[in-house]
C-alpha cells in the first residue's frame, strides 16, 4: 500500500532530478511521486526521470506554484497522505519515516495534522550547512503567523516552516487548497489558513529532514517586490494580533520597500505599523537591513553559520 503522495511542482530546472530521486529514496515508506510541470510541454529534465516518477502532469504553463500543488493533490494516489517538495530542495532518506508516525498519532487523536521539521540550508549549487535550523520549533498551540513573524531571529536560525518539509493528510490538503491568486507568500498563506480550520494542529519534529536551497535563480521570494507582499499582508490586518502584523510588515514588507528604495512605499508601511503596534526590536533591525543588498545578507548569514559550526561542540542535534 502506498503511504504518501509526493507533489513536486517544477519549471524544469536541472535540480528536479535530485528532488525526485530523494523522494524515491525514502526508507520504510512507500511513495507515489507526482511531478507537476508548470509548462506547456514536459521538459527534457523531467522526461529523463520517467522511470522514477509515477505520474507527470502539465498545467499548460505559467500557472505558478499554488495551481501546480493543487493539481498534484488532485492526482494523489487513493488513501495516501500528501507531502510537498520544491524542485530545488531535497529530502534526507528518513524524512517521511520520521514524520509519518507523528502525523498518524495526531490524526488518531482527532487532529487535522500538518507536520514540519528542521532543515539543512544551502546556497544554490553549494553544500548544506551542518547545523539544523530553525533554532526554535513551533509550540503546540501557537499560530503559524505568531511563530514565523513575531520577534524574528536574525540569520539562518530564524523561525521557518519550509514548504518542502510539509506533510499532511489528504483530507486537509483537499479542504485547504493553495491560493492560486498569490505570486508570493504562498506557503505562509496556506499555513495561516490551514491553522484556522477546526481541529488543525501544526507540529514540527526536531530532526532535520530536508535540504533547503536559499536563493535559487528565478526565485520569486528573492525579489524586492514589496507591493505583492503588502497586498497579502493587508488581508490579515485586524485578523492577526497587532504585534504580529506590525512585526511582519516591518521585517518583510518594509524591508522590501527599503531594498527597492521606494521611499513613498516605505512611508505607507510605517503608517500601517503605527496604527497597529510598535515592532519588536529584532524586527525593526531586520527592516533596517533592507538598506543592505539581499545577496550580501545571505552571504554573510551563511558565512556566519559556517563559522559557528567550526567551533567545538556545535553541529546537528
Amino acid at each position: 500500500m502506498t503511504d504518501v503522495t509526493v507533489v513536486i511542482p517544477t519549471t524544469g530546472r536541472p535540480s528536479i532530478a535530485e528532488a525526485v530521486l530523494s523522494a524515491r529514496a525514502q526508507r520504510g515508506v512507500s511513495v507515489h511521486v507526482v511531478v507537476v510541470c508548470d509548462l506547456p510541454e514536459v521538459p527534457a529534465t523531467v522526461d529523463a526521470l520517467r522511470g522514477e516518477i509515477d505520474e507527470v502532469v502539465r498545467t499548460g504553463g505559467g500557472r505558478r506554484g499554488s495551481y501546480a500543488r493543487n493539481l498534484g493533490v488532485a492526482h494523489a494516489a487513493p488513501g495516501t497522505h500528501v507531502a510537498f517538495l520544491d524542485d530545488d530542495d531535497a529530502w534526507l532518506p528518513t524524512k517521511l519515516a520520521v514524520q509519518l508516525p507523528v502525523l498518524e498519532q495526531l490524526a488518531a487523536e482527532g487532529w487535522q495534522p500538518v507536520v514540519s521539521s528542521r532543515i539543512l540550508q544551502r546556497k544554490a549549487g553549494g553544500e548544506p550547512l551542518p547545523t539544523a535550523t530553525p533554532t526554535e520549533l513551533i509550540g503546540a498551540d501557537v499560530r503559524p503567523e505568531d511563530y514565523l513573524f513575531r520577534r524574528r531571529r536574525l540569520g539562518v536560525g530564524r523561525q521557518s516552516l519550509a514548504t518542502s518539509t510539509l506533510l499532511t493528510t489528504h483530507r486537509l490538503a483537499t479542504a485547504c487548497p493553495w491560493d492560486e491568486t498569490l505570486p508570493r507568500h504562498q506557503d505562509w498563506d496556506w499555513l495561516v489558513r490551514a491553522a484556522r480550520l477546526p481541529g488543525t494542529r501544526i507540529a514540527q519534529v526536531p530532526e532535520a529532514t530536508t535540504v533547503y536551497t536559499v536563493g535559487s535563480p528565478g526565485s520569486i521570494s528573492a525579489g524586492a517586490d514589496w507591493r505583492t507582499s503588502w497586498q497579502w499582508a493587508r488581508r490579515w490586518e485586524g485578523v492577526w494580533e497587532p504585534e504580529t502584523f506590525a512585526d511582519f510588515v516591518a521585517a518583510q514588507t518594509l524591508r522590501y520597500a527599503l531594498q527597492a528604495r521606494d521611499w513613498a512605499g516605505a512611508r505607507e508601511l510605517v503608517r500601517a505599523i503605527r496604527r497597529n503596534s510598535p515592532p519588536s526590536a529584532p524586527n525593526a533591525a531586520i527592516a533596517a537591513l533592507g538598506l543592505v543588498p539581499r545577496a550580501t545578507l545571505e552571504r554573510l548569514a551563511l558565512r556566519g553559520s559556517r563559522a559557528a559550526d567550526a567551533r567545538p561542540g556545535d553541529g546537528v542535534r
